[in-house]
């Protein structure tokens, strides 16, 4: 199942071996991955909760750069 979250990107839900749960998120311009989940979940409906914190996190995440000494 594809969910479309904009036009410039797109979450994939991928399924482990071990039968537990996790996202990708890839470029709709060139298929490279850009972020993936941190962990993974036990149910698709977490994997899609996860997903949805994102959506509405991100937008207001702020940047911290640590490469400065």
């Amino acid at each position: 199942m594809i969910i479309k979250d904009a036009k410039m990107a797109t979450y994939h839900l991928k399924k482990e071996v071990s039968g537990d749960y996790y996202w990708i998120l890839k470029s709709d311009k060139n298929g490279k991955i850009i972020a993936k989940s941190s962990e993974s979940y036990e149910s698709k409906e977490g994997v899609k909760e996860s997903i949805a914190w994102v959506r509405a996190n991100a937008k207001e995440a702020s940047l911290k750069d640590e490469t400065l000494i």
